[in-house]
């Protein structure tokens, strides 16, 4: 009598689905941490920034604010701070910064 053969699975076909976390958006973690470490709240800077204090709430949580508001809030982490603020600022759809492009001729 022949025996069947088991067969051995691959580790592709042992492989099982495994649910993963989507990993948070890492703007709102750099401004957290950039108030964190320079003991800042949202209203601190709402104040030396002359917007309201929902805007920088805004920020804080990657909803996007105009640029006017932005650099603003950029302005008044500088003066609290010392230090330029370097994070991402979601800004309005259609909204950009640009940067002065330098010229070697």
């Amino acid at each position: 009598m022949k025996r069947k053969r088991e067969r051995q699975s691959s580790p592709e076909q042992q492989k099982v689905e495994e649910q993963t976390q989507p990993l948070p958006p890492l703007s709102p973690l750099a401004f957290e941490r950039f108030l964190t470490r320079h003991r800042l709240s949202l209203l601190d800077v709402a104040s030396a920034a002359k917007v309201r204090m929902m805007t920088v709430w805004r920020v804080a949580h990657d909803y996007p604010i105009s640029i006017d508001q932005a650099a603003q809030v950029r302005l008044g982490l500088y003066h609290l701070t010392g230090v330029s603020y370097r994070g991402r600022i979601r800004l309005h759809i259609g909204e950009s910064i640009s940067y002065p492009t330098s010229s070697h001729e």
